[in-house]
Protein backbone atom coordinates (compact mmCIF):
# COMPACT_ATOMS: atom_id res chain seq x y z
CA UNK A 1 0.00 0.00 0.00
CA UNK A 2 1.27 3.49 -1.33
CA UNK A 3 0.48 6.95 0.84
CA UNK A 4 -2.00 8.99 -0.46
CA UNK A 5 -2.64 12.66 -0.82
CA UNK A 6 -6.07 14.81 0.29
CA UNK A 7 -5.78 18.51 -0.83
CA UNK A 8 -7.94 20.63 1.56
CA UNK A 9 -9.66 23.46 -0.54
CA UNK A 10 -9.02 27.36 0.34
CA UNK A 11 -12.07 28.88 2.17
CA UNK A 12 -13.49 32.33 1.65
CA UNK A 13 -12.66 35.77 3.62
CA UNK A 14 -13.03 34.52 7.34
CA UNK A 15 -13.06 37.01 10.42
CA UNK A 16 -12.13 35.14 12.91
CA UNK A 17 -7.62 34.25 13.29
CA UNK A 18 -8.55 30.49 12.07
CA UNK A 19 -6.84 31.59 9.26
CA UNK A 20 -4.02 34.00 10.42
CA UNK A 21 -2.23 30.92 12.11
CA UNK A 22 -1.35 28.74 9.13
CA UNK A 23 -1.01 31.50 6.99
CA UNK A 24 1.99 31.45 8.70
CA UNK A 25 2.75 28.56 8.04
CA UNK A 26 5.74 27.92 5.33
CA UNK A 27 3.97 26.10 2.34
CA UNK A 28 3.54 23.15 1.66
CA UNK A 29 2.56 21.76 5.19
CA UNK A 30 2.16 17.92 4.93
CA UNK A 31 0.67 15.93 7.89
CA UNK A 32 1.29 12.33 7.69
CA UNK A 33 -1.83 10.00 9.37
CA UNK A 34 -0.83 6.21 10.29
CA UNK A 35 -4.28 4.84 11.24
CA UNK A 36 -5.94 1.29 10.39
CA UNK A 37 -9.33 3.24 10.52
CA UNK A 38 -10.61 5.52 7.91
CA UNK A 39 -12.49 7.84 10.21
CA UNK A 40 -9.41 9.27 11.48
CA UNK A 41 -8.64 10.41 8.17
CA UNK A 42 -12.17 11.76 7.37
CA UNK A 43 -12.73 13.52 10.53
CA UNK A 44 -9.04 15.46 10.11
CA UNK A 45 -10.11 16.55 6.56
CA UNK A 46 -13.08 17.76 7.48
CA UNK A 47 -11.77 20.16 10.25
CA UNK A 48 -8.72 21.11 8.68
CA UNK A 49 -10.87 22.17 5.83
CA UNK A 50 -12.80 24.34 8.32
CA UNK A 51 -9.79 26.32 8.95
CA UNK A 52 -9.51 27.41 5.67
CA UNK A 53 -6.38 26.94 4.49
CA UNK A 54 -4.85 24.25 1.81
CA UNK A 55 -2.66 21.44 3.74
CA UNK A 56 -1.31 18.26 2.36
CA UNK A 57 -3.16 15.14 4.18
CA UNK A 58 -0.79 12.32 3.04
CA UNK A 59 -1.95 9.01 4.53
CA UNK A 60 0.30 5.89 5.06
CA UNK A 61 0.61 2.07 6.36
CA UNK A 62 4.05 3.03 8.51
CA UNK A 63 6.49 5.39 8.74
CA UNK A 64 8.94 3.86 6.53
CA UNK A 65 6.36 4.04 3.74
CA UNK A 66 6.38 8.20 4.13
CA UNK A 67 9.65 9.05 5.18
CA UNK A 68 11.10 9.35 1.74
CA UNK A 69 8.51 12.39 0.52
CA UNK A 70 10.21 14.59 3.46
CA UNK A 71 13.44 15.98 3.35
CA UNK A 72 15.14 19.05 5.51
CA UNK A 73 13.30 21.36 3.61
CA UNK A 74 9.89 19.97 3.65
CA UNK A 75 8.16 21.26 6.90
CA UNK A 76 5.60 18.06 8.70
CA UNK A 77 3.87 16.47 11.26
CA UNK A 78 2.84 13.18 11.96
CA UNK A 79 -0.56 11.87 13.16
CA UNK A 80 -0.32 8.09 14.82
CA UNK A 81 -2.45 6.03 16.34
CA UNK A 82 -0.30 4.36 18.94
CA UNK A 83 -0.29 1.04 17.17
CA UNK A 84 1.28 3.12 14.28
CA UNK A 85 3.47 5.27 16.31
CA UNK A 86 7.15 4.90 15.45
CA UNK A 87 10.07 3.44 17.36
CA UNK A 88 11.84 6.27 18.86
CA UNK A 89 14.49 7.64 16.78
CA UNK A 90 13.18 6.34 13.92
CA UNK A 91 10.86 9.56 13.15
CA UNK A 92 12.20 13.21 12.81
CA UNK A 93 8.63 14.84 12.38
CA UNK A 94 7.02 16.23 15.85
CA UNK A 95 4.70 14.04 16.76
CA UNK A 96 0.74 13.89 17.80
CA UNK A 97 -0.67 10.93 19.12
CA UNK A 98 -4.53 9.99 18.08
CA UNK A 99 -6.56 8.64 21.07
CA UNK A 100 -10.24 7.39 21.31
CA UNK A 101 -10.36 8.73 24.86
CA UNK A 102 -8.05 10.95 27.07
CA UNK A 103 -5.41 9.36 28.59
CA UNK A 104 -4.55 9.35 32.31
CA UNK A 105 -1.37 10.28 32.26
CA UNK A 106 0.72 12.60 29.55
CA UNK A 107 1.68 10.55 27.36
CA UNK A 108 5.67 10.15 26.72
CA UNK A 109 8.10 10.75 23.32
CA UNK A 110 5.06 12.91 21.36
CA UNK A 111 4.83 16.60 21.39
CA UNK A 112 0.88 16.32 21.74
CA UNK A 113 -2.07 14.27 21.60
CA UNK A 114 -5.40 14.39 20.49
CA UNK A 115 -9.02 12.75 21.43
CA UNK A 116 -11.61 11.96 19.01
CA UNK A 117 -14.63 12.70 20.66
CA UNK A 118 -13.11 16.39 21.09
CA UNK A 119 -11.50 17.15 17.44
CA UNK A 120 -13.08 20.43 16.63
CA UNK A 121 -11.45 22.40 14.17
CA UNK A 122 -10.29 25.17 17.37
CA UNK A 123 -8.46 22.14 18.86
CA UNK A 124 -6.69 20.94 15.81
CA UNK A 125 -5.56 24.84 15.17
CA UNK A 126 -3.91 25.13 18.74
CA UNK A 127 -2.32 21.50 18.64
CA UNK A 128 -0.72 22.50 15.30
CA UNK A 129 0.10 26.16 16.93
CA UNK A 130 1.16 24.27 19.63
CA UNK A 131 3.53 22.11 17.65
CA UNK A 132 4.78 24.48 15.36
CA UNK A 133 5.79 26.89 18.61
CA UNK A 134 7.58 24.08 20.32
CA UNK A 135 9.34 23.84 16.55
CA UNK A 136 10.09 27.14 16.65
CA UNK A 137 11.77 26.97 20.18
CA UNK A 138 13.78 23.63 19.13
CA UNK A 139 14.55 25.63 15.96
CA UNK A 140 15.89 28.74 18.10
CA UNK A 141 17.90 26.41 20.67
CA UNK A 142 19.81 24.58 18.06
CA UNK A 143 20.66 27.70 15.98
CA UNK A 144 22.07 29.05 19.67
CA UNK A 145 24.14 25.87 20.14
CA UNK A 146 25.38 26.20 16.36
CA UNK A 147 25.81 29.87 15.94
CA UNK A 148 27.96 32.76 17.23
CA UNK A 149 26.15 35.38 19.04
CA UNK A 150 28.81 38.02 18.30
CA UNK A 151 29.37 37.80 14.57
CA UNK A 152 26.26 35.72 13.75
CA UNK A 153 28.30 32.92 12.09
CA UNK A 154 28.86 29.37 12.59
CA UNK A 155 30.32 28.69 15.49
CA UNK A 156 32.56 25.65 16.37
CA UNK A 157 29.47 22.61 16.45
CA UNK A 158 27.74 24.52 13.67
CA UNK A 159 30.78 24.38 11.74
CA UNK A 160 31.99 20.62 12.38
CA UNK A 161 28.41 19.56 11.69
CA UNK A 162 28.51 21.83 8.04
CA UNK A 163 31.98 19.91 7.63
CA UNK A 164 30.79 16.82 7.37
CA UNK A 165 27.84 17.53 5.61
CA UNK A 166 29.94 18.96 3.10
CA UNK A 167 32.75 15.99 3.39
CA UNK A 168 29.67 13.95 2.18
CA UNK A 169 28.36 15.78 -0.71
CA UNK A 170 31.73 16.85 -2.59
CA UNK A 171 32.85 12.89 -1.82
CA UNK A 172 36.11 13.88 -0.19
CA UNK A 173 37.14 15.97 -2.65
CA UNK A 174 36.99 19.51 -4.47
CA UNK A 175 37.23 21.38 -0.59
CA UNK A 176 39.55 23.13 1.36
CA UNK A 177 39.43 24.33 5.32
CA UNK A 178 41.70 27.36 6.47
CA UNK A 179 42.10 27.86 10.01
CA UNK A 180 43.22 31.17 11.17
CA UNK A 181 44.27 32.35 14.28
CA UNK A 182 44.43 35.91 15.59
CA UNK A 183 48.33 36.71 17.03
CA UNK A 184 47.95 38.32 20.33
CA UNK A 185 44.13 38.93 20.07
CA UNK A 186 44.17 38.46 23.98
CA UNK A 187 46.92 41.01 25.15
CA UNK A 188 45.23 43.31 22.92
CA UNK A 189 41.57 42.49 24.35
CA UNK A 190 43.19 42.89 27.88
CA UNK A 191 44.59 46.11 27.09
CA UNK A 192 41.69 47.69 25.25
CA UNK A 193 38.80 45.76 26.80
CA UNK A 194 35.98 43.66 26.44
CA UNK A 195 34.12 45.87 24.27
CA UNK A 196 37.11 47.07 22.36
CA UNK A 197 38.10 43.72 21.40
CA UNK A 198 34.46 42.70 20.09
CA UNK A 199 34.52 45.70 18.32
CA UNK A 200 38.11 44.34 16.54
CA UNK A 201 36.63 40.88 16.03
CA UNK A 202 33.61 42.35 14.05
CA UNK A 203 36.07 44.09 11.62
CA UNK A 204 38.33 40.83 11.33
CA UNK A 205 34.74 38.51 10.07
CA UNK A 206 33.98 41.37 7.79
CA UNK A 207 37.09 41.61 5.84
CA UNK A 208 37.15 37.59 5.83
CA UNK A 209 33.37 37.82 4.05
CA UNK A 210 34.81 39.87 1.31
CA UNK A 211 37.31 37.43 0.36
CA UNK A 212 34.74 34.69 0.01
CA UNK A 213 32.70 33.49 -3.06
CA UNK A 214 28.89 32.89 -2.52
CA UNK A 215 29.57 29.24 -2.10
CA UNK A 216 31.94 29.26 0.98
CA UNK A 217 31.85 29.70 4.58
CA UNK A 218 32.97 30.84 7.68
CA UNK A 219 32.80 30.07 11.20
CA UNK A 220 34.29 31.68 14.71
CA UNK A 221 35.97 28.40 16.37
CA UNK A 222 37.09 30.28 19.66
CA UNK A 223 37.76 34.01 20.64
CA UNK A 224 40.17 34.77 18.20
CA UNK A 225 39.54 31.25 15.72
CA UNK A 226 38.25 30.74 12.35
CA UNK A 227 37.70 28.30 10.12
CA UNK A 228 36.92 28.97 6.26
CA UNK A 229 35.74 26.20 4.19
CA UNK A 230 36.23 26.76 0.26
CA UNK A 231 35.16 24.92 -2.94
CA UNK A 232 37.97 24.60 -5.15
CA UNK A 233 36.52 22.27 -7.34
CA UNK A 234 36.83 23.92 -10.11
CA UNK A 235 39.57 25.67 -9.69
CA UNK A 236 42.35 24.18 -7.08
CA UNK A 237 44.64 26.51 -6.52
CA UNK A 238 41.59 28.73 -5.16
CA UNK A 239 42.80 27.79 -1.47
CA UNK A 240 46.36 29.61 -2.15
CA UNK A 241 45.41 32.36 -3.40
CA UNK A 242 42.31 33.08 -1.30
CA UNK A 243 44.70 32.30 2.01
CA UNK A 244 47.19 35.14 0.32
CA UNK A 245 44.14 37.72 -0.07
CA UNK A 246 43.21 36.82 3.43
CA UNK A 247 46.40 37.31 5.23
CA UNK A 248 46.90 40.93 2.94
CA UNK A 249 43.74 42.31 4.15
CA UNK A 250 43.93 41.36 7.67
CA UNK A 251 48.00 42.96 7.98
CA UNK A 252 45.90 46.57 6.75
CA UNK A 253 45.54 48.57 10.66
CA UNK A 254 42.15 48.15 12.22
CA UNK A 255 40.48 51.29 14.07
CA UNK A 256 39.13 50.69 17.12
CA UNK A 257 37.87 53.65 19.54
CA UNK A 258 39.78 56.24 17.60
CA UNK A 259 43.16 54.05 17.85
CA UNK A 260 44.96 52.19 14.83
CA UNK A 261 45.71 48.69 15.75
CA UNK A 262 47.88 46.05 14.29
CA UNK A 263 47.05 42.52 14.64
CA UNK A 264 49.02 39.86 13.19
CA UNK A 265 47.23 36.35 11.91
CA UNK A 266 48.34 32.72 11.28
CA UNK A 267 46.53 30.91 8.35
CA UNK A 268 46.42 27.19 8.10
CA UNK A 269 45.59 25.77 4.98
CA UNK A 270 44.25 22.30 4.18
CA UNK A 271 42.80 19.86 1.81
CA UNK A 272 40.44 17.30 2.09
CA UNK A 273 40.89 14.08 0.45
CA UNK A 274 38.73 10.60 -0.13
CA UNK A 275 38.41 8.96 2.81
CA UNK A 276 39.80 11.96 5.63
CA UNK A 277 37.21 12.42 7.91
CA UNK A 278 35.80 16.11 9.58
CA UNK A 279 37.78 15.84 12.61
CA UNK A 280 41.18 15.01 11.31
CA UNK A 281 40.63 18.07 8.31
CA UNK A 282 40.34 20.18 10.74
CA UNK A 283 43.69 18.48 12.67
CA UNK A 284 45.48 19.65 9.61
CA UNK A 285 44.31 22.66 9.05
CA UNK A 286 45.25 23.19 12.75
CA UNK A 287 48.86 21.94 12.43
CA UNK A 288 49.64 24.08 9.34
CA UNK A 289 48.28 27.45 11.31
CA UNK A 290 50.91 25.91 13.70
CA UNK A 291 53.44 26.12 11.54
CA UNK A 292 52.32 29.84 10.40
CA UNK A 293 52.52 31.13 13.64
CA UNK A 294 56.57 30.09 14.04
CA UNK A 295 56.63 33.61 11.11
CA UNK A 296 56.05 36.85 12.88
CA UNK A 297 53.12 38.92 11.28
CA UNK A 298 50.30 37.43 9.08
CA UNK A 299 50.99 34.61 7.27
CA UNK A 300 50.00 30.70 6.05
CA UNK A 301 51.38 27.43 5.60
CA UNK A 302 49.90 24.53 3.45
CA UNK A 303 49.80 21.55 5.98
CA UNK A 304 52.50 18.78 5.12
CA UNK A 305 52.70 16.01 6.88
CA UNK A 306 55.78 16.40 7.96
CA UNK A 307 53.77 18.93 10.34
CA UNK A 308 51.92 16.21 11.31
CA UNK A 309 54.86 13.99 12.81
CA UNK A 310 56.41 17.09 15.00
CA UNK A 311 52.79 17.75 16.17
CA UNK A 312 52.90 14.41 17.07
CA UNK A 313 56.44 14.70 19.03
CA UNK A 314 55.28 17.54 20.63
CA UNK A 315 52.01 15.88 22.27
CA UNK A 316 53.97 12.88 22.90
CA UNK A 317 56.39 15.61 25.08
CA UNK A 318 53.35 16.80 26.40
CA UNK A 319 52.04 13.22 27.56
CA UNK A 320 55.82 12.75 28.87
CA UNK A 321 55.68 15.94 30.86
CA UNK A 322 52.32 15.04 32.53
CA UNK A 323 53.89 11.61 33.77
CA UNK A 324 57.41 13.72 34.91
CA UNK A 325 55.08 15.96 37.32
CA UNK A 326 53.49 12.41 38.36
CA UNK A 327 57.00 10.69 38.74
CA UNK A 328 59.12 13.06 40.13
CA UNK A 329 61.22 13.87 37.08
CA UNK A 330 61.48 17.20 37.48
CA UNK A 331 64.37 18.70 39.66
CA UNK A 332 65.33 22.58 40.50
CA UNK A 333 68.45 24.53 39.92
CA UNK A 334 69.50 27.40 42.07
CA UNK A 335 71.10 30.75 40.76
CA UNK A 336 72.45 32.69 43.30
CA UNK A 337 72.32 36.06 43.60
CA UNK A 338 75.34 38.82 45.01
CA UNK A 339 74.99 41.83 46.63
CA UNK A 340 77.65 44.40 45.19
CA UNK A 341 77.98 46.07 48.49
CA UNK A 342 78.77 43.16 51.12
CA UNK A 343 79.96 40.94 48.29
CA UNK A 344 77.19 38.49 50.61
CA UNK A 345 74.80 35.62 48.38
CA UNK A 346 71.59 37.76 49.49
CA UNK A 347 68.97 35.41 47.06
CA UNK A 348 68.79 32.58 44.75
CA UNK A 349 66.49 32.21 41.60
CA UNK A 350 64.52 28.57 41.41
CA UNK A 351 65.18 27.41 37.65
CA UNK A 352 63.17 23.98 37.26
CA UNK A 353 64.93 21.31 35.30
CA UNK A 354 63.37 18.15 33.88
CA UNK A 355 65.42 14.89 33.70
CA UNK A 356 64.25 13.20 30.78
CA UNK A 357 64.59 9.38 30.62
CA UNK A 358 66.16 9.64 26.93
CA UNK A 359 67.03 13.42 26.10
CA UNK A 360 69.04 13.81 29.48
CA UNK A 361 69.00 17.37 31.71
CA UNK A 362 65.67 19.65 29.70
CA UNK A 363 66.76 23.27 30.14
CA UNK A 364 63.34 25.40 30.79
CA UNK A 365 63.06 26.71 26.91
CA UNK A 366 62.73 23.29 25.93
CA UNK A 367 59.42 22.35 27.98
CA UNK A 368 58.09 25.69 29.70
CA UNK A 369 56.74 27.08 26.41
CA UNK A 370 54.94 23.73 25.73
CA UNK A 371 54.00 23.72 29.86
CA UNK A 372 52.33 27.50 29.24
CA UNK A 373 50.31 25.81 25.81
CA UNK A 374 49.23 23.34 27.61
CA UNK A 375 48.23 24.41 30.86
CA UNK A 376 50.64 22.46 32.26
CA UNK A 377 52.07 25.20 34.02
CA UNK A 378 49.84 25.52 36.56
CA UNK A 379 50.58 22.19 38.38
CA UNK A 380 54.05 22.41 37.28
CA UNK A 381 53.90 26.12 39.02
CA UNK A 382 52.47 25.30 41.72
CA UNK A 383 55.49 22.27 42.36
CA UNK A 384 58.36 24.62 41.89
CA UNK A 385 56.81 26.51 44.62
CA UNK A 386 56.71 23.61 47.23
CA UNK A 387 59.78 22.40 46.11
CA UNK A 388 61.85 25.41 46.39
CA UNK A 389 59.92 26.22 50.14
CA UNK A 390 61.44 22.38 50.97
CA UNK A 391 64.81 23.36 50.34
CA UNK A 392 64.82 26.77 51.69
CA UNK A 393 63.83 24.32 54.74
CA UNK A 394 66.66 22.19 54.42
CA UNK A 395 69.17 25.34 53.68
CA UNK A 396 68.21 26.33 57.25
CA UNK A 397 68.58 23.46 58.76
CA UNK A 398 72.01 23.39 58.30
CA UNK A 399 72.80 26.47 59.61
CA UNK A 400 73.14 28.00 56.80
CA UNK A 401 71.59 32.37 56.47
CA UNK A 402 68.24 33.07 55.38
CA UNK A 403 68.31 34.00 51.45
CA UNK A 404 65.74 35.45 49.45
CA UNK A 405 63.89 32.71 46.92
CA UNK A 406 62.82 33.92 44.06
CA UNK A 407 60.74 31.66 41.77
CA UNK A 408 59.03 32.70 38.20
CA UNK A 409 55.59 33.41 38.35
CA UNK A 410 53.44 32.81 35.14
CA UNK A 411 50.67 34.72 34.12
CA UNK A 412 48.29 31.71 34.45
CA UNK A 413 48.89 30.84 37.61
CA UNK A 414 48.94 34.08 38.45
CA UNK A 415 45.32 34.59 37.55
CA UNK A 416 44.37 31.32 39.42
CA UNK A 417 41.75 31.46 41.93
CA UNK A 418 43.47 28.89 44.12
CA UNK A 419 46.79 30.89 44.58
CA UNK A 420 46.24 32.60 47.49
CA UNK A 421 44.81 29.57 49.81
CA UNK A 422 47.64 26.99 48.14
CA UNK A 423 50.46 28.61 49.21
CA UNK A 424 49.25 30.05 52.29
CA UNK A 425 49.13 25.95 52.71
CA UNK A 426 52.40 25.38 51.56
CA UNK A 427 54.23 28.60 54.14
CA UNK A 428 52.55 26.78 56.60
CA UNK A 429 53.14 23.46 56.52
CA UNK A 430 57.10 23.81 55.83
CA UNK A 431 57.17 26.43 58.26
CA UNK A 432 58.94 29.24 56.53
CA UNK A 433 58.76 33.05 57.00
CA UNK A 434 57.30 34.24 53.79
CA UNK A 435 59.01 37.19 53.92
CA UNK A 436 61.93 35.21 51.97
CA UNK A 437 60.05 34.23 49.37
CA UNK A 438 59.91 35.77 46.02
CA UNK A 439 57.94 36.15 42.73
CA UNK A 440 59.25 37.07 39.69
CA UNK A 441 56.66 38.51 37.25
CA UNK A 442 57.55 39.57 33.89
CA UNK A 443 56.28 43.33 32.22
CA UNK A 444 53.57 41.33 29.93
CA UNK A 445 52.25 40.14 33.36
CA UNK A 446 51.75 43.00 35.73
CA UNK A 447 50.64 45.20 32.40
CA UNK A 448 47.80 43.17 31.82
CA UNK A 449 44.15 43.68 33.75
CA UNK A 450 46.31 45.82 36.33
CA UNK A 451 43.51 45.89 38.86
CA UNK A 452 42.88 41.91 38.98
CA UNK A 453 47.47 42.43 39.12
CA UNK A 454 46.91 44.69 42.07
CA UNK A 455 44.23 42.28 43.88
CA UNK A 456 46.32 39.28 43.98
CA UNK A 457 49.15 41.27 44.70
CA UNK A 458 48.09 42.46 47.74
CA UNK A 459 46.68 39.28 48.96
CA UNK A 460 50.01 37.64 48.36
CA UNK A 461 51.70 40.69 49.96
CA UNK A 462 49.98 40.40 53.08
CA UNK A 463 51.42 37.23 53.50
CA UNK A 464 54.83 38.78 53.34
CA UNK A 465 55.51 37.81 49.96
CA UNK A 466 57.67 39.89 47.81
CA UNK A 467 57.68 40.77 44.15
CA UNK A 468 60.83 41.35 41.65
CA UNK A 469 59.82 42.52 37.94
CA UNK A 470 61.95 40.36 35.57
CA UNK A 471 63.44 41.02 32.10
CA UNK A 472 62.81 44.93 32.81
CA UNK A 473 63.02 46.58 29.45
CA UNK A 474 61.35 43.84 27.18
CA UNK A 475 57.97 44.57 27.71
CA UNK A 476 56.45 47.69 27.94
CA UNK A 477 55.87 48.88 31.21
CA UNK A 478 53.76 52.20 32.38
CA UNK A 479 56.03 53.44 35.42
CA UNK A 480 53.46 55.22 36.67
CA UNK A 481 51.53 52.33 37.02
CA UNK A 482 55.07 50.17 38.43
CA UNK A 483 55.06 53.26 40.77
CA UNK A 484 51.55 51.88 42.08
CA UNK A 485 52.94 48.46 42.13
CA UNK A 486 54.02 46.76 45.26
CA UNK A 487 57.30 45.50 43.53
CA UNK A 488 61.07 45.45 45.51
CA UNK A 489 63.75 44.87 42.80
CA UNK A 490 64.11 45.53 39.01
CA UNK A 491 65.80 43.01 37.15
CA UNK A 492 67.44 44.25 34.06
CA UNK A 493 67.53 41.89 31.05
CA UNK A 494 70.55 39.88 29.97
CA UNK A 495 70.13 41.25 26.90
CA UNK A 496 70.94 44.74 27.59
CA UNK A 497 73.97 43.38 29.87
CA UNK A 498 75.23 41.47 27.38
CA UNK A 499 76.18 44.49 25.32
CA UNK A 500 78.14 46.23 28.02
CA UNK A 501 81.84 47.14 27.68
CA UNK A 502 81.44 46.59 23.95
CA UNK A 503 78.86 49.16 23.08
CA UNK A 504 78.75 52.66 24.65
CA UNK A 505 75.25 52.86 24.04
CA UNK A 506 74.70 49.83 25.92
CA UNK A 507 76.35 50.93 29.06
CA UNK A 508 74.42 54.21 28.93
CA UNK A 509 71.03 52.19 28.47
CA UNK A 510 71.85 49.94 31.19
CA UNK A 511 73.33 52.80 33.86
CA UNK A 512 69.53 54.89 32.49
CA UNK A 513 67.96 51.51 33.94
CA UNK A 514 69.60 51.38 36.96
CA UNK A 515 68.76 54.97 37.68
CA UNK A 516 65.47 54.70 36.93
CA UNK A 517 65.05 51.88 39.36
CA UNK A 518 66.12 53.63 42.17
CA UNK A 519 64.43 56.88 41.14
CA UNK A 520 61.23 54.90 41.89
CA UNK A 521 62.84 53.55 45.51
CA UNK A 522 63.83 49.66 44.07
CA UNK A 523 67.02 47.54 44.03
CA UNK A 524 68.01 46.95 40.85
CA UNK A 525 69.80 43.15 40.08
CA UNK A 526 71.56 42.43 36.62
CA UNK A 527 71.18 39.35 35.20
CA UNK A 528 73.78 37.61 32.65
CA UNK A 529 76.72 39.10 33.99
CA UNK A 530 79.39 36.88 32.70
CA UNK A 531 82.69 38.98 32.31
CA UNK A 532 84.99 40.83 35.14
CA UNK A 533 84.00 44.07 33.12
CA UNK A 534 80.39 44.07 32.91
CA UNK A 535 80.63 43.35 36.91
CA UNK A 536 83.09 46.24 37.31
CA UNK A 537 80.73 48.48 35.31
CA UNK A 538 78.21 47.41 37.34
CA UNK A 539 79.45 47.94 40.91
CA UNK A 540 80.38 51.27 39.31
CA UNK A 541 76.82 52.55 38.16
CA UNK A 542 75.67 51.74 41.34
CA UNK A 543 73.59 48.60 40.80
CA UNK A 544 72.55 46.76 43.98
CA UNK A 545 72.80 43.03 43.11
CA UNK A 546 73.87 40.95 40.00
CA UNK A 547 73.44 37.03 38.88
CA UNK A 548 75.09 35.12 35.96
CA UNK A 549 77.61 32.50 35.04
CA UNK A 550 80.45 34.94 36.27
CA UNK A 551 79.27 34.21 39.55
CA UNK A 552 77.28 30.87 39.42
CA UNK A 553 75.81 28.93 37.00
CA UNK A 554 72.38 27.58 38.21
CA UNK A 555 73.10 24.57 40.82
CA UNK A 556 71.51 21.30 42.09
CA UNK A 557 70.45 21.79 45.75
CA UNK A 558 74.00 19.43 47.17
CA UNK A 559 76.21 21.83 45.12
CA UNK A 560 74.43 25.08 45.99
CA UNK A 561 75.07 23.93 49.57
CA UNK A 562 79.01 23.65 48.77
CA UNK A 563 78.46 26.95 46.84
CA UNK A 564 77.59 28.70 49.72
CA UNK A 565 80.19 27.67 52.34
CA UNK A 566 83.05 27.22 50.51
CA UNK A 567 82.05 29.61 47.14
CA UNK A 568 84.67 32.24 45.53
CA UNK A 569 82.41 35.21 45.31
CA UNK A 570 83.96 36.93 47.55
CA UNK A 571 87.33 37.07 45.80
CA UNK A 572 85.30 38.57 42.93
CA UNK A 573 84.91 41.91 44.65
CA UNK A 574 88.06 41.56 46.16
CA UNK A 575 90.03 41.48 42.88
CA UNK A 576 87.67 44.80 41.84
CA UNK A 577 88.94 46.52 44.64
CA UNK A 578 92.42 45.85 44.20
Amino acid sequence: MTPTTAQVGQAGRHDSDQGKFLSALVQPLRLVLLADSGEWATLLRDRLHALGHPVALITAPSWEAACSLFDESVPGLLLSTPQHLPAPGRCRLPMVLLLEQEPLEAPVGVTDWLVRDGLSADVLRRCLRYVREQGNLRNTVQRLAEQDPLTGIANRQGFHLLLRARLSEFAGSGLAMLHLDLDNFRHANDALGYQAGDHLILQVVARLKGELAVCDQLARLGSDEFALLLDIRRDPQRALRVAGQITEALAEPYWVDGESLLIGCSLGVAEASAGLSADLLMWHAHIAMQQAKRTQGCNFSVYDERHSRGARSRADLEGELRQALRRDELELHYQPRLCLQSGAVVGLEALVRWRHATRGLLAPDEFIPLAEESGLIVPLGYWVIARALRDMQWLRGRGLPALHMAVNLSFRQFQDSQLLPTLTRLIDERGVDAQWLEFELTETAVMRRSDQVQQTMDGLGQLGVRFSLDDFGTGFSSFVHLHNLPITLLKVDKSFVAGMGAQASSDRLVQAMIDLGHNLHLQVVAEGVETPEQLALLRQFGCDQVQGYLISKPLPLSELARFLVFGRHQALLAGLSS
